[in-house]
């Protein structure tokens, strides 16, 4: 397993409220998130790190009771520990009242990757040249989507676009979504905050990882989103499914 990760200010903001963790578990497994936090300068920063900072604890102290089938219930309580953290926080702190962020968490291993998320942070999977985005927005232009009201082209440039509707902090009562994916050798898991797909466009983001190399994607994919006005915190985190032969030759 291979891990890259970056964020980046980006051009247009004073203050980088996104983050991102990520490790390497036993029995060639790995876990990655990203959180993109709002409420201010101060709120949005301190909510994206509080929830990384919990939910990191949660690989390290609790990992080692998620046996297989588990996935799932491990997860989302690591998500809702998180979401109580940040809620009770922001309850306590008068100037960080309202703080909350959107979270996509990763678990790699046995051949398939579990995500749980809660907001419009995304994670993608990129196999044979090609990207499919695994997560499902929580946003009111994605709910405009499903019902028919816009197209997907017009929820590109939305105005309300940045409006989500579910994310960590903002209520104590929380349901994370879960998915999962087989995966194969030489894919590569992609979870980023709306700071890269917003200002790099799907067709570009796969040219990009056509081309670089695995280590160096998180500077050129932050660099061209920059190029591209940057308007926006940028976060981009890859975790690289290895062949045999390489993982133990």
């Amino acid at each position: 397993m291979k891990l890259a990760g970056k964020t980046d200010v980006g051009r247009v903001r004073q203050d980088n409220q996104d983050d991102y963790r990520a490790g390497e578990l036993p029995g060639d497994a790995a876990w990655a998130l990203v959180c993109d936090g709002m409420g201010g300068a101060r709120g949005g920063r301190e909510a994206s790190q509080c929830a990384c900072s919990v939910i990191e604890r949660c690989f390290q102290e609790q990992y080692s009771q998620c046996i297989p089938g588990e996935e799932e219930t491990f997860l989302k309580k690591a998500l809702l520990s998180a979401n109580r953290y940040v809620f009770q926080k922001a309850l306590r702190e008068e100037s960080l009242a309202g703080m909350g962020t959107t979270a996509v968490c990763a678990l790699v291993r046995g051949g398939k990757a579990y995500l749980s998320h809660a907001g419009d942070s995304r994670a993608y999977l990129y196999r044979d040249g090609k990207l499919a985005q695994l997560t499902h927005d929580h946003s009111y232009v994605q709910e405009l989507v499903d019902c028919g009201t816009i197209t997907q082209e017009q929820a590109e440039h939305h105005p309300q676009k940045n409006i989500i509707t579910r994310a960590l902090g903002v209520d104590y009562r929380l349901e994370p979504e879960f998915t999962t994916v087989a995966l194969q050798a030489g894919d590569v898991l992609l979870l980023c905050t709306d700071g890269l797909t917003n200002a790099v466009p799907t067709e570009q983001l796969e040219q990009l990882l056509r081309s670089g190399s695995f280590y160096d994607l998180p500077d050129v994919l932050i660099r061209t989103a920059n190029e591209n006005g940057g308007p926006d915190n940028i976060t981009a985190l890859l975790v690289g499914v290895e062949p045999m032969e390489v993982r133990h030759g």
